[in-house]
Formats: structure tokens, C-alpha cells, sequence
């Protein structure tokens, strides 16, 4: 423990020092804080290796040691992946990177973003989906801090024994679905659409309990879905399949706790510029999978092309309007959430372009 000489030493020498070096240097006195940042996906998936691992190395240095981030993925620290949310809003961990749809009717303005054929790449509906939370979900995310909303790169359909080159290629299917508005889309086309955990989609498709899944190509390979299934379908068009709304999240208290300069680090690390960055990662992760499938000639490439789509775009607008309507029974205008978060996604693309 200093004493009260060493501790006005001290003092006297931080005010002699530019506001940088005083920083550094009352960084260096401090007791570095660690914060745990909990996920749900394999250590091998490029958002941990190629987003998060760099962002934690950011913190560190930036805030010269005075800030830690500890990385536990695939559930390390305990719970289920829908209990992510709270265990960040609760303080059980300090973050975590989540999906908003682990929780039914928790977030229901996000909920536009599963609607089917929504995304372009992820790099722009990232950036939209960053811009309309701010927008709009202010109250629903009140007691998390928002590092970044973010959506995925575009999911495909992956199957085992059967191709999907069609919609009616998809009746009497067994297929999971990662949201209550994909899961009704996948109805209405006459599969029967399950939920299940992350962890346990390789083995359910390995062992034939269901015939196929959703998933980006890059999220497919880190979970090693791409072992299993060998047949990979693709739509033609802008607007790809379906997307997910996603949070890398703080603890508010955490966050308010922290010195106003190491708030600042953490504020010069968030926002619409990392939500950008996530979705890049993804995007280039996807092409990378895309790619070695392709060089493996381990993989049957399908294409729906923009003809084909009529009944897939059928589906999709009976999927549209019922969430509609459904908004509005909830007191939300489900028109101006989805006509909003459709601009702002077309907003990014020609931005991004």
C-alpha cells in the first residue's frame, strides 16, 4: 500500500504530465479490471478469432493495461444461450455476444430483421441494424450497454441427403430454423420447421432428425455442419435468405463503474463503426468457406435463381404481413419498423457498395 507521502508524489508528478501520459500513467498505478465476455459459439468461429480477440487487444492497449477482456465461448461459464441476455443485464458476466432472438417477444422491434429475404451483406445490414436498435430500441436493451447490434451474413440452406433446387423440394422436410418468423416461412412451404441449441445441430443432421438447417457458411464451418451436409442452396437475388439481429453487449453497471477514461475506451470501441467491422469479418469469413467448399469439390453448390423465387417471395411476403399485424395488435407500427429498417438496410448497401 502506497503512504501519503508516495500518494502525493504521486499526485504532484500526474499533474506535471500531458493528459495522455497522465492517463497512461494513472492507468499503470490502478489494479487492472478484467471483464469476463461470455458467448455461445465454438472459439474457432471468425466473430471470437477475427473480431473479438483483436477488439480485447484494442481495450488492453488503449486503456495501457488498465482494462482486461477475457473471452469464455461455447457456453464456458455456464447457462443456456438464451439466458445470455441476462446474464449480461444481471452482472453475471461483464459481456456478452448474444442472439435477440433467444428471446422470443423480448425484442420485438428487432424482430423485423428475421423476416425473410431482409439482409444484403452483412457488412450493410449491420450497420442498418446498429442505427435502427438506436433508433428504436432504446427502452428494450435499458440495462445493457450497447457495443454493437449487428446482423449475420445472410444464412443458406444445408442438407444432408436431399437437395433443395425449389420451394416444393422443401414439403415433407424436416429443417431447423433459428426464428419464430423463419420457422413459420419454412412452414408455409411445407417442411416441418424445428428449434434446437446451436451445440446440437451436427449430430440432429448426422443422425437424421432433421434434413437440413440455416446457417451462414462461415458459422456452418466453425460449427461443423460443412462435415455433414453437402448440399448448399443459394438464392440469386440482393436480398439474401434470412438474417439474425445480434448484441455484443456491457453490463451498464460494469460500464458505469469504469473511470470517465476507460468509459472513453470503451466508447471509442463501439458503435456503428464495430457493428461495420463485424460484418465485414463475417462477409469475408463466408467467401473464405464458400471457397474452400468449392476447392474441396466436397460440396453441391445449388442456385434458386430470380424466376425461381416466386414462391419462395410468396412465403415471405404472407411471413411480412402477419408480423405486421401482429406489431400492430402489440401497440407497434409494424409498417413504419419495417419500411424503416428496409431503408436503412438499402441505405447501407449503396453506402457499402
Amino acid at each position: 500500500m502506497l503512504t501519503r507521502t508516495a500518494r502525493l508524489m504521486m499526485a504532484a508528478t500526474f499533474c506535471c504530465l500531458p493528459w495522455t501520459a497522465q492517463a497512461q500513467a494513472q492507468a499503470q498505478a490502478q489494479e487492472t479490471i478484467t471483464l469476463r465476455l461470455h458467448h455461445f459459439a465454438a472459439p474457432s468461429t471468425p466473430v471470437q478469432t477475427q473480431y473479438l480477440e483483436p477488439w480485447a487487444k484494442r481495450i488492453e492497449e488503449q486503456s495501457h493495461g488498465a482494462l482486461k477482456v477475457e473471452i469464455f465461448p461455447a457456453m464456458q461459464l455456464g447457462g443456456s444461450a438464451p439466458a445470455l441476455y441476462d446474464q449480461a443485464r444481471d452482472g453475471v458476466v461483464d459481456i456478452v455476444w448474444t442472439l435477440l432472438s433467444y428471446n422470443p417477444n423480448r425484442f420485438p422491434q428487432s424482430e423485423v430483421f428475421d423476416l425473410p429475404f431482409m439482409p444484403t451483406s452483412g457488412e450493410a445490414t449491420s450497420m442498418a441494424a446498429h442505427e435502427y436498435a438506436m433508433e428504436t430500441m432504446q427502452d428494450s436493451l435499458k440495462g445493457v450497454y450497447p457495443i454493437a447490434v449487428f446482423a449475420h451474413t445472410p444464412g443458406k440452406i444445408h442438407t444432408k441427403d436431399i437437395t433443395i433446387e425449389q420451394a416444393s423440394d422443401l414439403k415433407g422436410t424436416a429443417i431447423r430454423a433459428p426464428s419464430k418468423a423463419m420457422n413459420q416461412f419454412f412452414s408455409l412451404l411445407g417442411a416441418k420447421s424445428l428449434g434446437m441449441p446451436f451445440p446440437q445441430i451436427p449430430e440432429a443432421l448426422s443422425r437424421g432428425v432433421i434434413d437440413g438447417l440455416t446457417l451462414p457458411f462461415e458459422s456452418a464451418s466453425a460449427l461443423g455442419v460443412l462435415d455433414v451436409a453437402k448440399n448448399h442452396t443459394f438464392f440469386d437475388s440482393q436480398h439474401g435468405l434470412y438474417t439474425a439481429m445480434m448484441i455484443l453487449g456491457m453490463n451498464q453497471a460494469s460500464y458505469d463503474r469504469l473511470s470517465p477514461e476507460l468509459q472513453k475506451v470503451i466508447d471509442d470501441n463501439a458503435g456503428i463503426q464495430e457493428a461495420q467491422r463485424i460484418g465485414k469479418v463475417m462477409d469475408e469469413a463466408e467467401q473464405d468457406a464458400i471457397q474452400s467448399i468449392a476447392n474441396q469439390a466436397n460440396g453441391q453448390m445449388l442456385h434458386i435463381k430470380e424466376e425461381g423465387l416466386i414462391p419462395w417471395q410468396a412465403a415471405a411476403d404472407q411471413v411480412r404481413q402477419e408480423w405486421i399485424g401482429n406489431a400492430q395488435e402489440r401497440g407497434m407500427d409494424g409498417q413504419k419498423l419495417y419500411d424503416e429498417a428496409q431503408r436503412l438496410i438499402e441505405h447501407y448497401t449503396e453506402q457499402t457498395l
